[in-house]
């Protein structure tokens, strides 16, 4: 829940400043503010693995299953990189057309374009970073959960005003921001499930269509 709340701050962040910069800060507000729809579907097919897997990984480690749990996490870690491509690859060639449904109007859809191309970018790294924090804190580490969302919530908080206005790159820079905000989230979590004292973390063996399954069914 906390992971996802980040998430939407993020957009809360970048539109606080968007919305102060000279001349056109309504316009790109606006813009920016038709992205949030997509932002969210990216969000929630997150928490559809996250949310699915956790559970899953709970069970066999009470189970003292070391082996079937290390398996669920394996599957998990591969289905949200497929979903993060599948997402990028999907959004980018129908954002025109979803900008445009979700209300952006001629003077918006450059903002709202230009926001969503170079957000887009960073799809693998919101979705692991949201996902693969469940798997952090379903292990009894819910502190270096917090940790992970707090390193992007802040990092994002600097380098915004840092990127739309000292580099007076607008829109762009608030995208770049939130990319490299949600890398370093992403970082964060991979080091802990790869070397951090979590007892499961991610290999890559035990791949399994029925767990797949059991993931997408319980998500």
């Amino acid at each position: 829940m906390l992971a996802q709340f980040v998430n939407v701050l993020y957009s809360i962040i970048d539109r606080m400043y968007i919305g102060n910069i000279a001349d056109v800060g309504d316009i790109a507000l606006a813009g920016v503010g038709i992205c949030g729809p997509i932002v969210t579907m990216i969000s929630a097919f997150a928490a559809w693995i996250g949310n699915g897997g956790a559970p899953l990984l709970s069970i066999k480690s009470g189970e003292q299953n070391k082996e079937g749990a290390s398996a669920i996490l394996a599957n998990c870690f591969v289905l949200l990189i497929g979903m993060a491509v599948c997402l990028t690859i999907g959004a980018y060639l129908c954002k025109d057309a979803l900008l445009v449904w979700f209300g952006a109007t001629e003077r918006i859809f450059p903002y709202a374009e230009t926001y969503m191309r170079i957000y887009l970018i960073g799809t693998v790294f919101a979705v692991l970073s949201l996902g693969l924090n469940q798997f952090i804190i379903c292990q009894g580490f819910s502190n270096l959960g917090m940790v992970s969302v707090i390193i992007g919530a802040v990092l994002n908080i600097l380098l915004d005003p840092l990127f739309i206005f000292a580099l007076h790159m607008g829109v762009r820079g608030a995208a770049v921001a939130t990319v490299l905000s949600q890398a370093a989230s992403c970082a964060f979590s991979l080091y802990i499930l790869f070397r951090g004292p979590v007892p499961v973390k991610i290999t890559f063996r035990g791949y399994s269509l029925p767990v797949c399954r059991d993931v997408l069914t319980l998500g």
